[in-house]
């Protein structure tokens, strides 16, 4: 299946000359309700999102989103200005007099919104700089997983980079093509910036579309800033600034988040720091007959308004993980795609309207309900890579019942990704007495196996995709093939997915 031909990416304006002597760089509760949500969303065609146009980049449309809760005041006397630079002020005072993410309220058609309070922008005055031409994309690196930063178990089977197919569905963040976006980024290494305005101005100024500028910075965050484990495992972590992590490297959940916000506003985004619980590193799902534990906070991550939705993303647990006791640095987009309903199965804000789900959706999750969820399957990076969806994998949760048939299914993240057979490998489970069954492609459009687990055996269930047969890349791999070749032909796999059998 051939791939649609990729839309010829708009030009960087022209910026406007000045002096400057600076060089540029070197180049069932929880699980059932969001499941439903999730279900609800797939139901509902991506291109019915007002939130992006379908051309060759991400707009924002012209009608902003609802008024705010109370939010922080913004300077309201700016430095003196360069007469040069008023055209773009006046645009960056604009695009941030959007309000923040308001509470989640049903639609109504006779509502309108209150009218918006002045606000005063500030806009550091930055030199304009050549910028380097586009590198050609770099692989992805592998995928990961972390309460500070993700956690993922070690195993047995290698990190896989993303070969998933993408098609430019201009729609669909999950679908977007983010690597010239991403290559970008990367041509900024810490150690040569001058100033946060700088940077935020290095980073996003190719782009108009607020989704790219966002991802820019995302993705920056991700090749510079490392994740400082020896305060986290002293506990001696103590309050940083944007200059301190530009400077230091090092950072922790709320030094992401609060560097995020920084290069955002100086960027002319709208974005806020978000404190909550995390179910990343330490967390453990509680038993079925434990009490409720009190509401704490141990994570901090971002809500972004980009091209007029509010979404949320974690730029620490997209830079890299926890293994065990040291930090491996690797990148999850994950963390910047993610559903709302996606994004609440291992995040809960004490603000609970930074669920950013409405009351007709059933509204915000409980607390209960959110700790209290059953232990979910093991999930290792290489699901995330190959463009799966966590929420609609089955079974939900991490123990299968022997004694009776099993069902698998796995789909892929969006509608738009293929689904053909040159375009993937072959997946398949992996049953304790080493059975090796494989997921066939069923009517929903993803892959399915139903599976006899007799009585008394126990033990771990993986799902699997084949990745080499011979020592050749086994992507296009007939299922058939797999099942003839198997004792016959060497072959490699790697983990995807895990379950207990009891």
């Amino acid at each position: 299946m051939s791939r649609p031909p990729v839309p010829p990416r708009r030009n960087v304006p022209a910026i406007p000359p000045r002096e400057s002597s600076i060089e540029v760089p070197a180049p069932t509760g929880i699980a059932a309700r969001i499941a439903s949500l999730q279900l609800d969303q797939i139901a509902r065609s991506p291109l019915e999102r007002p939130a992006v146009k379908r051309n060759s980049s991400l707009q924002a449309p012209e009608k902003a989103p609802p008024p705010p809760p109370p939010r922080r005041n913004v300077p309201s006397a700016p430095p003196p200005r360069d007469d040069s630079r008023a055209q773009r002020d006046a645009q960056l005072a604009k695009a941030l007099s959007r309000p923040p993410p308001p509470p989640p309220l049903p639609k109504r058609a006779d509502s309108q919104p209150p009218p918006l309070p002045a606000r005063s922008v500030s806009t550091p005055s930055v030199p304009p700089r050549r910028l380097p031409p586009r590198l050609p994309t770099p692989p992805p690196e592998p995928e990961y997983e972390e309460e500070e930063p993700e956690y993922e178990e070690e195993q047995e089977y290698e990190q896989h980079s993303d070969e998933g197919y993408q098609s430019q569905t201009d729609s669909c963040i999950k679908c977007y093509d983010f690597s010239a976006v991403d290559a970008h980024a990367a041509l900024f290494p810490r150690q040569q910036v001058s100033s946060i305005p700088q940077l935020a101005y290095d980073l996003t100024a190719p782009f108009e579309s607020e989704t790219e500028k966002a991802r820019a910075i995302f993705y920056w965050l991700h090749c510079n800033i490392v994740y400082d484990c020896d305060s986290f495992f002293s506990g001696n972590i103590s309050a940083s600034t944007a200059e301190s992590t530009l400077q230091s490297g090092l950072a922790v959940c709320d030094g992401y988040a609060g560097m995020f916000v920084s290069l955002a506003e100086h960027a002319g985004l709208q974005a806020h720091k978000v404190v909550g619980h995390g179910k990343g590193f330490g967390y453990a799902a509680l038993g079925p007959d434990e009490a409720c534990p009190p509401e704490s906070s141990n994570h901090a991550w971002n809500c972004v308004l980009m091209d007029g939705e509010w979404r949320l993303l974690d730029s620490c647990w997209g830079a890299g993980a926890l293994m065990g006791a040291s930090y491996t640095q690797r990148f999850a987009p994950v963390w910047f795609t993610s559903t709302p309903a996606e994004f609440g199965r291992r995040h809960f804000p004490t603000d609970p309207s930074y669920q950013l789900i409405s009351d007709e959706d059933g509204g915000p999750v409980s607390w209960p309900d959110y700790i209290l969820a059953p232990e979910e399957p093991t999930v290792y990076g290489d699901f995330d890579t190959q463009n799966f969806m966590r929420d609609l994998l089955q079974p939900a949760t991490a123990e299968i019942q022997s004694g009776g048939w099993v069902s698998f299914h796995i789909f892929k993240q969006c509608e738009h990704m293929s689904r053909e057979i040159e375009d993937n490998y072959v997946y398949f489970i992996n049953a304790p007495d080493d059975t090796k069954t494989t997921l066939e492609v069923n009517a929903e459009g993803g892959w399915s196996a139903n599976i006899y687990m007799p009585r008394g055996l126990a033990g771990d269930v993986s799902l699997n995709f084949v990745t080499k047969i011979d020592n050749r890349d086994a992507k296009g791999l007939a299922p058939q093939t797999f099942k003839n070749s198997i004792g016959r032909k060497s072959m490699a796999w790697q983990g995807l997915a895990k379950w207990r059998l009891i």
